[in-house]
């Protein structure tokens, strides 16, 4: 009786973490499916959350979500069905469905598994309007691995003598002692610089003082989703079947599909359709056809091309997959209202207390300038108090915000 072959398979987590898998296969027909793989490292590292991670193999300059189902040796080949083969086949676990809500994340390994992959995407986002987000996301990512930052212990004993007992870490002996290229996008880098970063990520991060790493993970998970390009599986398609490279970005989000085309290096905003819009995907070899209808009923098809007929066979598996997963679980997709409320206060602290404090002395004085004069000039008719369009007063709230206006953007402008 001939013995089993064996396969070798390194499956490549988010964390850069690699796991080797044996994958035992029939002499006669030498098939294995994905699905064994998979198994085997739920065993390995205790991820239970796997309706949202898949496994992918890089093919064509993509990463493809394969299908658990099928024989692995549709997608490495003839090396693979080789009797004497001794090489190890590359696979990737990756995040397949994207959430909004943490809450859909039962399992610790599975939540550090999707933060690190939002965390890598994250240095490549483009969201160049939501500055203040990747400061927030930097201070969380920091908590969550370097832990507490060491704050620095000024001693009052001997300040007579001006001397001070300090006790300084060495994260505070250097201030530098987290790389901004780590934790943000380049062009953030080179807009505001790196000082600027390190200043403020470092107090951000001084401000989460004992939060666990756990829920500074959830935090970040939370925070990153209102990213429009993190949350996001993006593949690149071919506007003719002739073209040598492609120039669209085909991005499966959260509530649909966004494409954009790439024009001298930048990405245009072609279509943005949700899942209620699209009525149908078809593929036929190369050719990839997405027809939608809008609110008005105009009926509109997109039609661009893969690499091969196995990219649009995978591509389309992934959108039926992501949609139906969207369907089922559309009733823990909204993110709670109350973390949505503590996120804008966390960015609402934000903001450079060297600039405002030259913004409330420069008020301080002109305001009392400005107090003086009109005293002079009537001293006896006080001033009334402003009033909205409705004609009350406005509310002031204990944090000092006037609730009737949106001072935010003074607040929290950068210098």
């Amino acid at each position: 009786m001939r013995k089993r072959q064996v396969r070798r398979v390194c499956v490549v987590l988010s964390n850069k973490q690699r796991l080797d898998c044996i994958v035992r296969v029939s002499p006669i027909r030498v098939s294995s499916i994905g699905r064994q793989v998979l198994d085997h490292v739920t065993l390995m590292c205790g991820v239970r959350s796997l309706q949202i991670f898949g496994l992918a193999i890089f093919l064509e300059h993509e990463y493809l979500f394969v299908d658990l189902d099928q024989n692995l040796g549709k997608y490495f080949g003839k090396e693979w069905r080789r009797t004497s083969t001794k090489g190890t086949f590359l696979l990737f676990l990756r995040v397949q469905h994207y959430v909004e809500s943490v809450e859909l994340i039962k399992d610790s390994t599975s939540q550090e598994l999707y933060y690190s992959d939002l965390r890598r995407k994250m240095l490549d986002s483009l969201c160049d309007q939501q500055e203040l987000l990747f400061l927030q996301l930097a201070a969380a990512a920091l908590q969550a691995e370097m832990g507490d930052a060491e704050e620095q212990i000024l001693g009052d004993g001997d300040e007579q003598n001006g001397k001070e007992n300090t006790i300084v870490s060495e994260k505070k002996q250097n201030q530098n002692y987290f790389l901004p290229e780590d934790y943000f996008p380049s062009w953030l880098i080179r807009h505001r610089g790196r000082d600027f970063l390190l200043r403020h990520a470092g107090a951000l991060h001084a401000t989460l003082r004992g939060l666990a790493r756990p829920r500074a993970i959830r935090r970040f998970i939370e925070d990153a989703s209102a990213l429009q390009d993190v949350p996001v599986t993006v593949y690149t398609l071919r506007q003719d079947k002739r073209d040598v490279r492609g120039c669209v970005h085909l991005a499966v989000t959260l509530k649909g599909l966004c494409v954009h085309q790439e024009v001298e290096g930048k990405l245009h905003l072609l279509y943005d359709c949700t899942w209620k819009e699209i009525h149908s995907l078809t593929f036929r070899g190369k050719r990839f056809e997405v027809q939608t209808g809008g609110r008005l009923g105009v009926v509109s098809l997109m039609v661009y091309y893969t690499a091969s007929p196995c990219h649009s066979r995978l591509l389309l598996r992934h959108l039926q997959q992501t949609h139906r997963f969207q369907l089922d679980n559309r009733g823990t997709q909204r993110p709670d209202t109350g973390a949505r409320v503590g996120q804008l206060y966390r960015e609402a602290s934000i903001c450079d207390l060297a600039w405002l404090g030259e913004r409330l002395r420069c008020a301080s004085s002109s305001s009392l300038t400005t107090h003086i004069s009109e005293y002079n000039s009537d001293h006896t008719t006080p001033k009334p108090l402003p009033r909205d369009r409705a004609g009350r007063h406005p509310v002031i709230g204990k944090s000092g915000w006037d609730v009737g206006y949106r001072p935010m953007g003074k607040f929290m402008k950068l210098k």
